[in-house]
């Protein structure tokens, strides 16, 4: 019999709740304290990852869980100001789309003064954890789903819903600004066409899924050893470059079914496969000069986009 070794295993009693307290609320704690944090579902198509992602009425999923801690530690924190925002995207045949903006497609990657990976998706100011679910609630409209021959509502894109936290003490008009990005990915599952038996579009999207996970798993087995490592081979690897080998602290939740051995089999693998990938995690603190640097950056990309809006008008 084969063995496969991983932090923690849950078994199919276990509720969201008992996986939240377990593995996710540790990471949480860490992005309120400054850290960037990516927590991501992958498994085949059917296996639960939606489910552990959005959860429903009974059963939370982690996104819930997240927001209620989120808001009760800024409620607990009386010596701080924070700003939090959000945002959602989609990344489709190999397209990049907000899913806050339906207008806004075809989005460009970029990068910070800190080098971490952003976009200029539209970003969503909250106060609460009702706004936080509104935005997720309003995106999921527009997400990319259709029936297959193994799931009525197969997802046909890979979703980030990322939360913005910026925090500074309340008692420093000039004091150092504490920066931190939480990513919550619901992975698209990979698919045989002799299961699903797509043809047409069913089977584009099913081909560019099966190759954006098999070049996750390629950067995933480069990082055992000192190669370099391409992330721009697709966009999925590009946008997880730093939860991959980078600043950030990463939690993988390989979700499986009984009902598919061979797919089970390959996220077992995949899983142990990540054990290997080696983080560089720190506290991201911009000074004032840097959070002044970083402003002059968001306002002439905001011009640049408003006049780009003028010209196709």
């Amino acid at each position: 019999m084969e063995r496969f070794i991983y932090s923690t295993i849950f078994n199919q009693e276990c509720t969201n709740s008992d996986v939240y307290g377990s593995v996710v609320k540790p990471l949480v704690d860490s992005f309120m304290e400054g850290f960037n944090a990516t927590i991501f579902a992958y498994g085949q198509t059917s296996s639960g990852k939606t489910h552990t992602i959005l959860g429903n009425k009974t059963d939370p999923g982690l996104f819930q869980l997240v927001s209620n801690q989120l808001f009760q530690h800024v409620a607990d924190q009386v010596d701080k100001r924070y700003l939090i925002g959000c945002s959602y995207i989609e990344i489709y045949n190999e397209k990049i789309n907000d899913l806050l903006d339906k207008s806004n497609q075809g989005l460009t990657i970029r990068e910070d003064i800190k080098g971490n990976v952003l976009l200029d998706a539209r970003e969503a100011v909250v106060d609460n954890v009702d706004q936080v679910m509104e935005n997720m609630m309003q995106g999921n409209k527009i997400r990319r789903v259709a029936a297959t021959r193994i799931n009525e509502r197969s997802s046909r894109s890979h979703t980030i819903f990322r939360i913005i936290l910026e925090s500074k003490d309340a008692n420093q008009k000039d004091g150092p600004v504490h920066i931190s990005y939480l990513n919550l990915m619901d992975l698209a599952g990979s698919e045989r066409v002799s299961l699903t038996k797509a043809a047409g579009e069913r089977l584009k999207e099913g081909a560019n899924i099966n190759k954006s996970l098999s070049v996750l798993g390629n950067v995933i087995r480069l990082s055992e050893g000192k190669e370099f490592i391409s992330y721009r081979d697709s966009k999925l690897t590009r946008l997880l470059s730093q939860a991959l080998g980078g600043n950030a602290k990463s939690l993988i939740i390989g979700n499986v079914t009984l009902a598919a051995e061979e797919e089970t089999r390959s996220t077992l693998e995949f899983a142990q496969s990540t054990k290997t990938v080696k983080n560089k995690p720190k506290v991201n603190i911009l000074s004032a000069t840097e959070e002044a640097l970083q402003g002059y950056q968001n306002l002439t990309r905001d011009l640049e986009t408003r006049l780009k809006s003028r010209q196709l008008s």
